[in-house]
């Protein structure tokens, strides 16, 4: 059997009592040009963008962008017919600005500008997000957070949403509301937000009972999104889908059609989990790849053990969530209070918590030293990975191999 692992594949003999290999539903990409003028045709529990552009004659319009973090596919072309829209409605390209909802991230370079938004970046403005700069308070949401969120964002007449709808491991779904929060929301309603992420309910794919779901709601409709326009995407990062309309129903559907796709129904949990992360470029850096742990948790039991492969050939590539892990004890990191949660490293508490519970040995290329520090067990390949599982279950073991952990959703069903 062959797995993903960096541009190449890893061959294995799988164990025995295999439950199943965990795979998305096979769903081809498409070109965004034809998704993004039916979308806007078919916009969901609202009148066409251009329909409403022209009833309420806004002068001045801003669109949030997503950063280089989330590297969408056909983003610009996506963009560029969102642009059309505008100015078929009457709207002057001047009055047009674009702010890249980066959250806490970093500036993006000029040529990261071009990489992601194309030739719109020679003929509108791209302002950065400044977390720490000038926000305003919109109000608390119900659970006393205070959304503060970009000035020049609130006071704009008229905010398009745009982005991508995935899986996230705090907020359950990227995409729609994040674009508020975090995407504009000042440093201080980020971190608050964020620093929730050891309390009940907070999963992938998870929405009902998630408080930093929650609060990311509530901050969305405090800010007021006139229009969302989000993509679907293959796992393989190309455009499956568009959904545009009223920002909170248009997300809904959104989600719908990501679960569609990525969902993957199981009868039960196994006692372990073989996992890729799909491959390059998902995981070049260890901090990307370890995310398919996240999203594969209910294909485990409690205390199952896990074999994550991410070739990792550019290192962990986040030093704080690096330093968390290797500095800390598992116990040291679940005891931190809320207050002393940092952006950053934050996901560092996150993985402690998968590795209080579950054993994760590590095929990569990175310092077998390193992995170890951080609590992870590294492992030369698979094959010895699978020894340790012969050793560690005596009695046997049921196993599922998922080849990328990072694309589905496991769910038990009864099928």
């Amino acid at each position: 059997m062959e797995i993903p692992y960096g541009k190449k594949t890893l061959t294995f003999e799988p164990p025995e009592h295999m439950l199943g290999v965990l795979k998305y539903k096979p769903h081809e990409g498409s070109d965004a040009e034809p998704l993004m003028k039916e979308a806007l045709l078919n916009p969901i529990h609202k009148p066409r963008l251009s329909r409403v552009i022209r009833s309420n004659k806004p002068h001045d319009i801003v669109v949030l962008v997503s950063d280089i973090t989330r590297n969408i596919g056909q983003y610009s072309k996506i963009l560029a017919l969102l642009v059309g829209e505008l100015v078929d409605a009457g709207i002057d390209e001047q009055n047009i600005e674009f702010i890249v909802a980066q959250g806490s991230h970093r500036d993006h370079t000029a040529d990261e500008n071009r990489q992601l938004y194309g030739s719109l970046v020679e003929q509108f403005t791209f302002t950065p997000h400044n977390c720490r700069g000038d926000c305003i308070s919109l109000g608390k949401t119900s659970t006393g957070l205070e959304v503060e969120v970009n000035r020049r964002a609130c006071d704009a007449e008229f905010v398009i949403a745009t982005g991508r709808i995935d899986f996230h491991y705090l907020a359950g779904f990227s995409g729609g509301r994040k674009a508020v929060l975090p995407g504009i929301a000042s440093y201080r309603t980020i971190r608050e937000n964020h620093s929730k992420l050891m309390r009940d309910g907070i999963h992938v794919g998870e929405l009902e009972g998630n408080i930093i779901a929650q609060e990311m709601h509530e901050a969305a409709q405090l800010f007021g999104i006139d229009y969302l326009v989000n993509m679907i995407e293959t796992p393989a990062g190309e455009p499956s889908a568009i959904v545009c309309g009223e920002a909170m129903s248009a997300f809904s559907e959104g989600v719908g059609q990501l679960l569609s796709q990525r969902e993957v129904a199981i009868a039960q949990p196994a006692d372990c989990a073989i996992i890729a992360t799909g491959g390059y470029p998902k995981d070049r850096t260890f901090f990307k790849g370890h995310r398919a742990l996240n999203n594969c948790l209910a294909a485990l039991k409690p205390g199952g053990a896990i074999i994550l492969a991410a070739e990792s050939s550019e290192g962990v590539g986040q030093e704080r969530f690096q330093r968390y892990l290797a500095e800390n004890t598992l116990d040291q990191l679940k005891e931190y209070s809320e207050e002393q949660i940092e952006l950053g490293g934050h996901r560092a508490f996150v993985t402690a918590k998968i590795l209080s519970d579950h054993t994760v040995y590590v095929v990569s290329q990175c310092d077998s030293s390193i992995i170890r520090k951080m609590k992870f067990v590294p492992v030369q390949d698979l094959d010895e990975g699978i020894e340790h599982l012969n050793r560690d279950y005596k009695n046997g073991y049921t196993s599922y191999i998922i080849p990328d952990g990072t694309g589905i959703l496991p769910v038990v069903q009864h099928i």
